[in-house]
């Protein structure tokens, strides 16, 4: 189970790696000439609109990205937890039967 729960780690810890590397701003490419560079910083340059409303889509799918972690978590740790109380229930059962039996062997001898 643990070695289990450490290949899902991993593989989660992948999945946001490559969440936040494709967020990443492509690096700007060089200009040719001043002129062309003038021309070509005011197409290719955002305006701070442009830049905030990005960065605003980036805080809300980091946040929806946060939202289903806690959930997973949640959901998991419910499982886990049943599935425990699961097997306790059976070991707390296979206790009492192995009990009544030595206490009938007893009785007998």
């Amino acid at each position: 189970m643990t070695k289990l729960l450490s290949t899902l780690f991993v593989l989660s810890l992948l999945s946001l790696g490559g969440v936040a590397q494709g967020q990443t701003v492509p690096p700007k490419a060089p200009s040719a000439t001043p002129s062309q560079a003038g021309k070509a910083a005011s197409t290719t340059t955002p305006s701070k609109f442009e830049r905030t409303q990005r960065l605003e889509e980036m805080r809300y799918r980091h946040l929806w990205i946060a939202y289903g972690v806690i959930w997973f978590l949640i959901f998991f740790f419910m499982f886990r937890t049943h599935k425990l109380g699961r097997e306790t229930a059976t070991e707390l059962d296979d206790l009492k039967r192995r009990l009544a039996e030595l206490e009938a062997s007893d009785g007998a001898g």
